[in-house]
């Protein structure tokens, strides 16, 4: 009889644990995705090293999603997508053309993965602009 009451007892704890243990799992997991570069913006993901020149042309803004942070496309090309990252805070606008400098490119430093209104995922290469 006794071992029938920890049987019982262990079931229960079983059922009430479980949807909390999956909280603080699904919590941490939210976290992570949320927070895992230092820009705080769901999707996107940084490279531990900075790649090559991806265009020097300038950039016309797309879409902006929040301060310093924008869609763009190369002037001109619109078959290329970027995620334009701009780490002093600049406020962009919809259809702003950016021009580069002299001696300066969108060089990649991560992607960018979102749904479009079609729920299409889409993934595009994030970029700052920088001297060569």
């Amino acid at each position: 009889m006794k071992s029938f009451g920890f049987y019982v007892l262990g079931i229960i704890t079983g059922v009430i644990l479980t949807p909390f243990t999956i909280g603080i799992i699904d919590g941490y997991n939210s976290a992570v995705e949320n927070y895992d570069n230092p820009y705080g913006i769901r999707g996107l993901k940084m490279l531990e090293q900075k790649k090559n020149c991806i265009t020097s042309n300038n950039l016309e803004i797309f879409q902006t999603l929040t301060e310093g942070i924008a869609l763009a496309r190369p002037v001109g090309d619109y078959n290329v997508l970027v995620l334009l990252i701009d780490d002093t805070g600049r406020l962009f606008y919809d259809g702003e053309k950016i021009k580069n400098p002299t001696n300066h490119c969108a060089k990649q430093v991560g992607t960018y993965t979102y749904k479009t209104k079609a729920e299409l995922q889409k993934t595009v290469p994030a970029v700052i602009i920088e001297k060569n």
